[in-house]
């Protein structure tokens, strides 16, 4: 098997956007000079570095058992995937998923004796896995509850980073902001990937907004969602002590996401305008990383 199909099947970008936002939790959270400062120290590098793959592995793995239960739905919606291709066998993607998650809990572990936290960052981990397992099985066929956990899983980084430097109660109130303002974002992604899906999503009864209520209703949810997220991303430059930067690319996120919304306004049922929405909102959520990265 291509190491280029090993890999391809973790669906990377997204993989390593949440590991990312691991890496932004820990700039935040930190209390040195600078996070240049605080790097140089070897328990918070191997922190950052690990905190990174916790969540890149548990990203992975998720997508991989995602892979594996909707292998017929993706037959149509998504025929050039790994599994659905005839490259990787369901067999062999279970073996992937529970080594993905195998190597997570035990860097959790790593994490969990050096930190404050102790053996509540594997917990935190091996429910996490238990939540991706859940929505893969079971939730994604829900339609909007599966949406939101999506959304939450994929920001919950940033808290998860900061309980590596802070106990519960001490977590920085604009961690818990910035993962409502990025679940919010993310949440609405799904709605649009919902309306590429409909075709598979009617064969096998997965309740998305789109499959259930129509594409209008799936377009309207997307741009509700998605204005919400940026104006909770636009709000913490008012609330917060953030630079000039961070507003810059804010701004530029709130142009990504309007031409998004745009395109479905113009013609929700055109699949490239869906497909090019989809991407435009993934790229808005690179926007928002950059934003907090250089504006933090």
């Amino acid at each position: 098997m291509k190491f280029k199909t090993r890999i391809e099947i973790l669906r990377p970008i997204n993989a390593i956007f949440g590991g990312i936002s691991v890496v932004i939790g820990l700039m935040i959270s930190h209390e040195e000079e600078s996070f240049w400062t605080f790097l140089i120290t070897p328990k918070n590098l191997i922190m950052t570095i690990l905190g990174f793959i916790i969540f890149f592995t548990v990203a992975g793995g998720t997508n991989t058992i995602n892979d594996y239960f909707d292998i017929e739905a993706d037959r149509v919606n998504r025929p050039n995937r790994p599994l659905p291709r005839g490259e990787i066998s369901k067999k062999w993607a279970l073996r992937y998923y529970a080594l993905l998650n195998g190597i997570a809990l035990v860097l959790a572990g790593v994490i969990g004796a050096i930190t404050v936290n102790g053996i509540w960052i594997p917990l935190i981990v091996l429910f996490f896995e238990g939540v991706g397992f859940v929505y893969s099985w079971k939730a994604k066929a829900s339609g909007l509850p599966g949406n939101i956990m999506v959304g939450i899983a994929s920001a919950v980084g940033f808290p998860f980073a900061s309980l590596f430097l802070q106990t519960f109660s001490n977590v920085p109130g604009i961690i818990w902001y910035t993962m409502l303002g990025a679940a919010v974002l993310l949440t609405s992604r799904e709605f649009v990937k919902g309306m590429q899906d409909v075709a598979g999503d009617q064969k096998f009864g997965v309740k998305t907004i789109a499959n259930t209520m129509g594409y209008t209703s799936a377009m309207i949810f997307t741009i509700v969602f998605s204005l919400l997220g940026i104006f909770s991303f636009n709000l913490m430059y008012f609330l917060y002590d953030l630079s000039i930067w961070f507003l810059i690319f804010i701004i530029i996120q709130d142009g990504i996401v309007i031409t998004a919304n745009g395109l479905l306004l113009k013609d929700k049922l055109n699949p490239n305008n869906q497909k090019n929405a989809s991407f435009l909102l993934k790229m808005a959520q690179l926007a928002a990383l950059l934003a907090l990265i250089i504006g933090s």
